[in-house]
């Protein structure tokens, strides 16, 4: 893990591992010969999508939706589904400009693939399942929608426009953690693997760690209440505590469990699980203490 130095903080460079790769939702499309791209767009295939991932992969919980491109596409991105080996993914963006951006109009939840995903989330919580919905960060959203060097140029060139538009997709990430706690969803993971101190640098890292991440981590922490738990990569967990604006805390587990497991026992108890990459179905926590992190105010 390098370090690289922003203005006044220090910011890991997590990499990822083989292990933090999820590949098991492509295997289950090859082995049960699943339909592409019913699988993403349809409910009545998402939901057994989702229930046939659980098992193969032995989860505690179903993991909706399979791809980062959800968001993009309900603000009208264009999305590719994949096939069998390889799932969907940004097609041609629909913004040449940073003002281009921000004149896209919000999420829309009440169509289309967005809609889907919803109804399936309140369908597997009526069903008994839990659930774990997969939120992404501004950068990996934008990257369906905009060549990210806009964005790159605009966090170094025009810091006021960005800090505007930056607030743009708060409020949408905030509306859809909104509707993602009316379906029932009690778990929630957040990542922006588009948005890392590798990608960014470190003075843009820490622009964005102050401005964003960290307020809206705050906002999202009112939202979940006690009733939700939202697991944070390890890059935004570095970008926090290389900042200083996250603090370290611990969360009692019963046993041994796997992470994942301990991602569930966490609701209720502590809002920010943030151990390890969440896609370590098998990793077991032997020492029953589960690594959380608490928010900080920002002061950008």
């Amino acid at each position: 893990m390098r370090q690289k130095r922003g203005g006044n903080s220090m910011i890991q460079d997590y990499e990822c591992r083989p292990e933090d790769s999820d590949h098991g939702m492509l295997e289950v499309i090859r082995t049960y010969q699943l339909p592409v791209p019913e699988i993403y767009v349809k409910m009545e295939e998402i939901l057994r999508f989702a229930k046939l991932e659980k098992e193969q992969n032995r989860k505690p919980f179903c993991t909706i939706p399979f791809d980062h491109t959800l968001e993009a596409g309900a603000m009208g991105g264009n999305v590719r589904y994949g096939n069998e080996t390889a799932g969907p993914r940004a097609e041609k963006p629909i913004c040449q400009s940073l003002e281009e951006l921000k004149a896209i109009s919000g999420m829309d939840f009440d169509s289309g693939r967005m809609k889907e995903t919803l109804d399936v989330c309140r369908e597997l919580r009526k069903q008994g399942e839990e659930v774990l919905f997969q939120m992404s960060g501004p950068l990996t959203i934008w990257n369906t929608l905009i060549d990210v060097k806009h964005i790159l140029k605009g966090i170094r060139k025009t810091p006021d426009q960005m800090e505007e538009i930056f607030g743009m997709i708060e409020t949408e990430m905030l509306r859809l953690l909104v509707e993602v706690k009316k379906a029932g969803v009690r778990l929630v993971s957040y990542a922006d693997s588009a948005g890392s101190v590798r990608i960014l640098g470190p003075k843009s890292m820490e622009w964005m760690t102050r401005t964003f991440t960290a307020p809206f981590l705050k906002k999202a922490a009112d939202i979940l209440g006690d009733d939700m738990a939202m697991i944070l990569c390890p890059k935004t967990v570095f970008a926090l505590i290389g900042t200083d604006l996250g603090k370290r805390g611990e969360c009692p587990l019963p046993g041994e469990m796997t992470y994942q497991e301990a991602c569930v026992c966490a609701i209720g108890k502590a809002q920010f699980p943030s151990q390890m990459c969440i896609n370590r179905s098998g990793t077991k926590i032997t020492n029953g203490k589960l690594m959380t992190i608490e928010i900080k105010e920002s002061h950008a």
